[in-house]
């Protein structure tokens, strides 16, 4: 069984979660939980801390994201079709 993490190895991580989203733009759970090899409930609960820190937007189960925009250029990416048919 892992060791609990300290105040300040907790927050080391939610920094570092914070400055991931601004440098990409957007994280999901599931890099958190790789990045930090962390369980997944605890994932999540560093994330909320992250997005109540950092100004970020939880968008439903797409992710986390640095701003409107980042949304918005999600959605484009991922609505958008193109038809190469002859």
């Amino acid at each position: 069984m892992a060791r609990p993490k300290t105040h300040s190895e907790r927050t080391q991580i939610i920094t570092r979660i914070i400055e991931l989203v601004k440098e990409h733009r957007r994280i999901t759970t599931k890099d958190v939980v790789a990045i930090f090899d962390l369980h997944r409930t605890t994932a999540e609960k560093y994330i909320r801390i992250a997005v109540q820190r950092g100004g970020l937007i939880r968008y439903g189960r797409c992710g986390i994201f640095c701003d409107q925009r980042a949304i918005i250029d999600f959605d484009m990416k991922r609505y958008t079709h193109s038809n190469k048919r002859a």
